[in-house]
């Protein structure tokens, strides 16, 4: 548990709500986990924040918790018309997510696309929104 690190570092650009993991959430109290979720979805529920992009590349591991988290959140996202992608995910996350039927599926009430990192992601995001 760490008293100080956060466990989401929030920005909004270009209408995106840009969510960065800052580490495992078993270095975090349930408490924390609950109060960053509810921050990111108050976040996306402001007009400014249409899309979801999650930056994956301070993370090395995550577990059904935040998978579920993903999932709540991305499916505000596409209630709004928006989009959800993640970005600087390693092989095995990737692959995590592809087993699980998370990752592209069509078939989904969401989807998540999985970006390089969150140059591509961002250009990916601001080029849908414009057509």
């Amino acid at each position: 548990m760490s008293e100080n690190k956060q466990i989401f570092t929030f920005e909004v650009s270009s209408s995106v709500l840009i969510l960065s993991a800052n580490g495992s959430f078993m270095e975090f109290r349930d408490t924390d986990i609950r109060d960053a979720y509810n921050e990111a979805y108050r976040l996306l529920m402001q007009p400014e924040s249409r899309h979801l992009l999650v930056d994956f590349s301070n993370l090395q591991y995550f577990g059904s918790t935040f998978v579920g988290i993903l999932i709540r959140l991305s499916q505000r996202v596409h209630s709004n018309g928006g989009q959800s992608v993640l970005c600087s995910l390693s092989d095995t996350m990737e692959q995590m997510l592809k087993s699980l039927m998370l990752l592209e599926n069509p078939k989904a009430d969401f989807s998540f696309r999985s970006m390089p990192d969150r140059a591509a992601a961002m250009e990916y995001l601001t080029t849908s929104e414009a057509h």
